[in-house]
């Protein structure tokens, strides 16, 4: 759904989601767990029958690989879970922090009667609370004191360990939700600004939805490319004149194949893509939907069961294809540029000093599934290696002393990940390589044992002449 079709969709859906929790079946109206008076929610009530769904609404995703973490830990001295935690996905940077209450928790309950502003008793509170002030003498009575504590500790313990500067803040029973709009600025820095605190109330929540989405949708505080576009979906986050420099890439799906009594088979599927890397540095992955053609062996022309000349070739033409159409949109002819060019993707899934930067990154949500920039090549790997190498083989490597493992791996395997059996040219059996390649090689996650020069990556992962060489010539 793009972003300003969920944006027009959330009231209506907000109002949805309200009239269920009203219903007289619904689990407001009847006792959410056996023995509990009607009405009284507690606070994990409060989050599976109103927040997770409102979180989702927000354009937010929760569950294993999503951008909400629930219970998240913050750990220093003592280690506290925070109910809700929004982040970026490609950085880790928190976005949005939600402290959940029970849903017939009271609202605000100032300390002396009166009249008062929600806002203006807030900031006071928080006020009073940054200074060091007692709890018994807190603008606010009942647990609100406790409340300000809470969040107050966790955005002042987010902002001091990790420099993180919390864009939003917010306590929520159901019935009522309260925002902090610069949480940094009114915990941390002070003193806290009333207008910079928001109030909401179950009986206006329908006129205030579209206050509460600007507020805390995902589209509002995180800036991120979605994981893929089509091609006609570019111009929504660039132009040709905004666009730097153009990438070809290709989609990696690690799938499984046979019957586990046999022992499963890995299947590795290859689709074309492009990264497209602007002015600003976002960088936004171009694809759409083809056959999956599968990197396996094809005939030479002597009839040798060894060749990935065919699949080599049929990546290349679909992903000449997608770069004509890609083109097409942007209305300007894209030339692809080296990988040297390339910034790297933010999140590095390697580590050591001789890395760099990263080519390599995991779809959101898609597990097994990764996007692997090739630049002017259009597939990480060389349809043969460019040297003729006889550490393919295992028994080659043993009588020398340089196996990596016991025995030979005679046939594809899951652990450790190699698509390409012993003896084959793009297999690599040789211990030392192995061992080296620990902080360099981009695609472990996809084959351990890929021969570095049946890889196009073997520049970038051995630039220059490599000191000590490698057995099989050393410079790239």
């Amino acid at each position: 759904m793009s972003r300003m079709a969920r944006k027009a969709d959330f009231p209506g859906k907000f109002a949805e989601l309200l009239e269920r929790l009203e219903a007289a079946d619904g689990p407001i109206a009847a006792a959410p767990y056996e023995g509990g008076p009607v009405g009284d929610l507690h606070e994990h009530a409060t989050r599976v029958y109103f927040l997770d769904d409102l979180i989702e609404l927000l354009g937010w995703t929760l569950g294993l690989g999503g951008d909400v973490v629930e219970e998240a830990r913050l750990k220093d001295k003592t280690t506290t879970r925070m109910d809700y935690l929004g982040k970026a996905c490609l950085t880790d940077v928190p976005a949005l922090l939600i402290e959940a209450k029970a849903w017939e928790k009271p609202f605000l309950q100032p300390r002396k009667d009166g009249a008062f502003r929600v806002d203006d008793v807030l900031a006071n509170a928080i006020d009073h609370w940054r200074g060091g002030g007692e709890t018994a003498k807190s603008p606010l009575a009942g647990d609100w004191p406790v409340y300000i504590d809470q969040v107050g500790n966790y955005v002042s313990r987010l902002y001091k360990l990790h420099g993180h500067r919390l864009p939003r803040a917010v306590i929520c029973s159901g019935e009522w939700i309260v925002v902090f709009i610069d949480p940094v600025a009114a915990f941390v820095e002070g003193p806290a600004q009333s207008n910079s605190i928001k109030h909401f109330e179950k009986r206006n929540y329908k006129n205030d939805a579209p206050q509460l989405y600007e507020l805390l949708s995902k589209n509002s505080l995180v800036e991120e490319t979605p994981a893929s576009v089509r091609p006609t979906e570019i111009s929504n986050f660039l132009t040709s004149n905004t666009l730097d420099k153009c990438f070809h890439a290709v989609l990696v799906s690690y799938e499984t194949a046979g019957t586990s009594v046999f022992g499963k088979k890995p299947r590795i599927a290859i689709h074309p893509a492009l990264v497209l890397q602007d002015l600003a540095g976002m960088r936004l992955t171009v694809l759409e939907e083809t056959d999956a053609e599968y990197m396996e062996y094809g005939r030479d022309e002597d009839g040798a069961d060894l060749s990935l000349d065919a699949h080599v070739a049929s990546i290349g033409e679909a992903a000449a294809a997608l770069l004509k159409r890609t083109s097409e949109q942007l209305g300007v002819e894209l030339h692809p540029s080296s990988v040297v060019d390339f910034l790297g993707f933010p999140k590095q899934p390697l580590h050591g000093p001789e890395v760099l930067k990263s080519l390599v990154k995991e779809l959101p949500n898609h597990k097994g599934n990764w996007i692997v920039v090739s630049g002017q090549d259009t597939h990480f790997v060389r349809a043969r290696p460019d040297l003729a190498c006889e550490f393919h083989s295992w028994g080659t490597c043993k009588a020398a002393q340089r196996a990596a493992g016991d025995l030979a791996i005679i046939r594809p395997t899951m652990s450790p990940k190699a698509l390409f059996a012993d003896d084959k040219p793009h297999h690599c059996a040789h211990r030392d390589v192995l061992d080296r390649r620990e902080t360099r090689c981009q695609v472990p996650m996809i084959d351990e044992r890929l021969c570095c020069r049946g890889c196009t990556f073997a520049p970038v992962c051995w630039p220059g002449t490599v000191n000590p060489p490698l057995p099989c010539g050393g410079a790239s």
